[in-house]
C-alpha cells in the first residue's frame, strides 16, 4: 500500500484493522525542528473535509498528538506487518491485543468451520511473526 499524504494515512489505518499491519514512519519532524525516529502512526482525526490532527506513537514508547499543520515532514511512510515495524515499544502493543483477539476467537468458535477459523489465526499470527500457534505465549 503506497501512502502519499493524509487522506492514504486515514485509509491505511482503516485498512489495518481488516488486513493488520500498521503504517511507520521512518521520521516524523515537527516545524520546530524536533524529530521523531520510527513512528507508528495510529490515529487520523479529520471533520468534514479538514484533517486536523493525528497521533503516533514514537520509538521510546511515547503516544504524542500533533495538528497537523505542526508537521513539517514525514520521512518513508509505508505498510508494515508488525513483526517487521522499527519501532520495539509499537509491536508490544497490537501483540496484547491480537493475543485477546485470538483467545476470544478459539474460545467463540469452538463449533466454527475450521478452514474460517483457521484463516483468520493464520493472518493474526502472520501479522505478529509467529510461525504457529504453539509458538504463541498464552496467558
Amino acid at each position: 500500500m503506497q501512502l502519499f499524504g493524509w487522506i492514504d494515512f486515514y485509509y491505511g489505518l482503516g485498512k489495518t484493522k481488516e488486513i493488520g499491519g500498521c503504517i511507520e514512519a521512518a521520521s516524523i519532524v515537527l516545524t520546530n525542528g524536533i524529530s521523531y525516529r520510527n513512528c507508528v502512526i495510529t490515529r487520523v482525526d479529520y471533520i468534514g473535509n479538514r484533517i486536523y490532527s493525528f497521533g503516533f506513537m514514537d520509538e521510546d514508547g511515547t503516544v504524542r498528538v500533533a495538528n497537523v499543520d505542526q508537521v513539517s515532514l514525514v520521512v518513508n511512510p509505508e505498510h508494515k506487518k508488525i513483526r517487521d515495524a522499527n519501532n520495539l515499544f509499537y509491536k508490544k502493543w497490537p501483540c496484547e491485543q491480537k493475543q485477546s483477539r485470538l483467545l476470544r476467537l478459539l474460545e467463540i468458535s469452538k463449533e466454527a468451520s475450521r478452514s474460517s477459523l483457521e484463516k483468520q489465526v493464520d493472518s493474526i499470527l502472520d501479522d505478529l511473526g509467529i510461525d504457529q500457534l504453539q509458538n504463541f505465549s498464552w496467558p
